[in-house]
């Protein structure tokens, strides 16, 4: 008997919103200060202006927090592990592990973040750094990355062996 399996992870909730809350700070930012020079040149305050600007900023934010979270992720099934978006941003394809070909899946920190990083048989290619799940500080911290890595180490260790993954109840 074969059993489907497909996970998938992604960014979780907190850290779309604390994405698009470091993504609204930065272009609100970009878009009030050329607005509060031309205030304070000619003189006069236009609050609802920079009202309007702080709103804008913050839905662009929203969406482009949301948007890059819905792409970034990855899939675990049974042929192994593979990005959301297969195509990467210069159009080429993402990479691409199976799982006959992972020789170890490890937890690491990168830039303030613990990431899981495959690593391949094939000495040539550079560690696979995956996009999501991560854990960092603040908003940025997933409580279920050891978890999520746990899952990752047991499907890979099952289907390299060959078996397929079994469920608790059977």
């Amino acid at each position: 008997m074969s059993v489907a399996v497909k996970i998938t992870f992604r960014p979780t909730t907190r850290q779309v919103i604390g994405r698009a809350l470091f993504l609204g700070g930065v272009s609100a930012l970009v878009a009030l200060v050329p607005a509060v020079g031309y205030m304070l040149a000619v003189g006069h305050w236009y609050h609802l202006t920079l009202g309007g600007l702080v709103l804008v900023a913050a839905a662009v934010a929203l969406a482009v927090a949301y948007a890059g979270a819905r792409r970034h992720g990855v899939v675990l099934d049974e042929r192994g592990i593979h990005p959301l978006d297969t195509q990467g941003a210069q159009g080429k394809p993402e990479r691409y592990a199976a799982w006959t070909e992972v020789a170890d899946i490890r937890a690491e920190r990168r830039a303030g973040r613990t990431v899981p990083v495959v690593y391949v048989n094939d000495p040539a290619q550079k560690p696979w750094r995956l996009r999501a799940p991560y854990s960092g500080r603040a908003l940025s911290a997933d409580a279920e990355l050891d978890e999520k890595i746990f899952v990752m180490r047991s499907l890979w260790e099952g289907f390299r062996r060959g078996l397929p993954p079994r469920r608790g109840d059977e």
